[in-house]
């Protein structure tokens, strides 16, 4: 995987990547790439007639034809911006593949089945034996079987259209064509079941443990390409028949944890455990759907009595290290793993925890041989190419990493938490709507996550919709147990900017500043080390009064108590009497109007400035930046004014310089140099108790 490794290792652009590998593969500009290749997968070029098997490192040209087998299934990065997750039993052709915008990308489905997504406005005509169909920037699947082609949309609109008729296709409506027909209406309940094939079922059993009965093995193999319909059903004979324990039950629970069937996860996982107490396959399952229902330390207690009984089941330990990572427990995570990989060192999920753990570190380079790693292992699995796309946004590549992310989605497009961070990758590159698309569709896949909402309530106060901002952030604290902690629940793509989101200037701008502070210090109280907390009601305090020492005093231990990140350090909010009306200087709380949600290596500069009577001038500028292990605030605060009566004037000069190194995830160096110059005439304000009248 050369050129994956050289994406991860340097600054080079995706179009370059293509044009270097297809130049090796016979054709100068390339138009795609695999992403994920499972079983039989071939590839034939215009100019030869041979059938070529697909890997990772093939590029794909126009022109070329994909065969896919049975129980097979593979994903394409396209260069016009669109992922191709293609079903088994299909043939397509790339005919003309573009990625100007205003330009028009052909394919060919002869036969199968594929499901696009894309979110740029690029437009693409698909051309199948009994339907067309035109296509701006959408979610959509085309199917061809049975003397009739059928196109299911998610969002979006589609023009299906053939020789006898056309009908407009939107969001959740589906059309079919029969030959010589013109296409139909098609009802359908839940739209989404029409890409089941399409999903990711985490394995259970790994090789070299104990075989399974055939039929359950079967099962195992036809989950692991999409085939839930035929394994389902072994796996319900084999339930009906008392037969392979535990086994099945566990099969079927990771079957719903795919579909969100999260009680029904839960209950077959549990049944398995009860039939199946001393097998880790069992206990893995019920992992799963205790993760699923947000009980994560549950899960880890579940995988902590599998290693007891199966101390060298590779893949439970894979799994435990997992859920140590997710549960913040970084060097427990890599000692667990590093037990799995002397077990079985080629094995997907512990190279994932390895990726994860070393993002969590710092070390982004690591974190990107371990992603290829498990990529190369089982490329169907959707996590490894988040953690790819986190680790390229965390070099600063937001655009190459938002692919990787949305080929996450792709390969797994019912996940909830790949919507997610998918809506707020789109959130950072500004791409509204889409970003909200993103977060609607993970709040109704999974409503009991408090990821989306907390997302959402973030885009939304950018937006200048403080009430719709304060609903989903207070939903999100209620999902997540009502703790202070504001993060995704998977702790480990180094969120920390999303952490430090403001609640209280959502109460500012609706006019509840005393519910901002009364907020800030109930989460103090909850997690009294949390650095957002302490920022939250330090910004809270800028409009108080008589609460100068304190607002500086919170701001003092949400920097010892910070990450590094890219929100800036104000002179004016670290420095007390200042004697200027509350906002009457140049910049509000907070001076971070832009909240991102990926912190990443850049620069930051936010510039404000007052113009007033009576000579009244002002400006303060911080300049702030993230370079790998480093980030570094610099500002400076200016203030000058006559004031209204002789003798009345005040002038601030005010510099800091704030630096801060993370040795380790637990071990952080901070310095700080400040400097105030201040001269003020007879600012006091006195009056004569002999013309006091206290009838007025």
């Amino acid at each position: 995987m050369k050129c994956l490794r050289l994406a991860g290792m340097v600054l080079l652009s995706v179009p370059l990547l293509f044009q270097q590998a297809a130049a090796e593969n016979g054709c100068e500009t390339p138009v795609g790439r695999f992403v994920s290749v499972q079983g039989s997968v071939q590839v034939q070029a215009t100019s030869d007639s041979r059938w070529q098997a697909a890997t990772l490192d093939l590029r794909l040209c126009e022109g070329d034809t994909i065969r896919v087998g049975d129980k097979s299934r593979t994903a394409l990065s396209l260069v016009n911006d669109a992922v191709l997750r293609i079903d088994e039993n299909t043939t397509m052709r790339l005919l003309d593949v573009t990625e100007e915008e205003q330009e028009r990308s052909y394919l060919d489905l002869i036969r199968g089945a594929f499901q696009s997504f894309s979110r740029k406005p690029r437009y693409i005509t698909v051309n199948t034996p009994y339907l067309n169909g035109s296509i701006e920037g959408t979610e959509f699947v085309f199917r061809v079987d049975d003397g009739r082609s059928t196109l299911t949309v998610f969002e979006g609109t589609v023009l299906a259209s053939n020789d006898k008729g056309s009908v407009s296709v939107t969001g959740g409506e589906s059309t079919v064509a029969a030959e010589g027909q013109a296409p139909q209406p098609r009802t359908l309940v839940r739209p989404r079941d029409e890409v089941q094939w399409a999903l990711y079922y985490p394995p259970i059993l790994a090789a070299g443990g104990a075989e399974p009965s055939a039929a359950l093995r079967q099962a195992a193999d036809l989950l692991s390409v999409g085939r839930v319909d035929r394994a389902r059903k072994l796996v319900d004979e084999a339930v009906a028949d008392g037969t392979g324990g535990g086994l099945p039950y566990a099969l079927r629970a990771v079957i719903n944890v795919a579909q969100n069937r999260v009680a029904e996860a839960l209950q077959d996982g549990t049944r398995a455990v009860e039939l199946s107490p001393g097998a880790a396959p069992a206990r893995i399952a019920l992992s799963y759907a205790q993760q699923a229902s947000l009980d994560l330390e549950g899960a880890r207690e579940t995988l902590r009595r599998a290693v007891a009984d199966q101390p060298n089941e590779a893949l439970a330990l894979a799994r435990l290290a997992e859920l140590e990572l997710m549960l913040g427990d970084n060097r427990q995570a890599v000692a667990t793993a590093g037990r799995a990989v002397a077990i079985a060192p080629d094995l997907a999920r512990t190279q994932l925890v390895l990726g994860f753990s070393a993002l969590a570190e710092f070390d982004t380079a690591g974190a990107v041989t371990a992603f290829e790693k498990a990529i190369q292992a089982e490329s169907a699995d959707p996590m490894p190419h988040l953690g790819m796309g986190l680790a390229k946004i965390r070099n600063g590549e937001l655009a190459a990493g938002r692919r990787d992310i949305e080929a996450a989605v792709a390969l797994d497009s019912n996940n909830a938490l790949l919507r997610a961070y998918l809506g707020k990758s789109y959130f950072e590159e500004k791409r509204a709507p889409l970003d909200a698309q993103q977060l609607a569709i993970a709040k109704e896949l999974d409503p009991n996550d408090p990821t989306a909402f907390l997302y959402d309530g973030i885009r939304k106060q950018t937006e200048n919709d403080p009430v719709g901002a304060l609903e989903d952030l207070q939903r999100s604290v209620e999902l997540n147990d009502n703790r202070a902690v504001y993060r995704s629940r998977l702790l480990l793509d180094k969120d920390r900017a999303a952490r430090g989101v403001s609640q209280a200037r959502v109460y500012n701008d609706l006019g509840f500043a005393q519910l901002g502070m009364n907020e800030s210090t109930r989460s103090l109280f909850v997690d009294p080390t949390n650095a957002s907390s302490h920022r939250f009601l330090s910004d809270s305090y800028q409009t108080g009064n008589r609460t100068e020492i304190a607002r500086v005093s919170e701001l003092l231990q949400a920097q010892m108590l910070q990450d590094i990140n890219i929100n800036p350090v104000q002179p004016s909010i670290s420095a007390t009497n200042l004697n200027i009306v509350t906002q009457g200087g140049p910049a509000r709380t907070g001076f971070n109007e832009f909240t991102p949600l990926f912190e990443r290596d850049r620069t930051q500069l936010n510039v404000a400035g007052v113009v007033g009577s009576n000579d009244t001038a002002g400006f303060e500028a911080v300049l702030s930046g993230v370079y790998d292990r480093f980030s570094v605030s610099g500002g400076a605060f200016y203030y000058d004014t006559d004031g209204f009566r002789p003798n009345n004037d005040i002038k601030h000069e005010l510099y800091d310089l704030f630096g801060q190194w993370a040795v380790s995830p637990a071990v952080n160096l901070q310095a700080e140099f400040a400097k105030r110059n201040t001269d003020y005439g007879d600012i006091a304000m006195h009056f004569d108790p002999d013309d006091f009248d206290p009838t007025l």
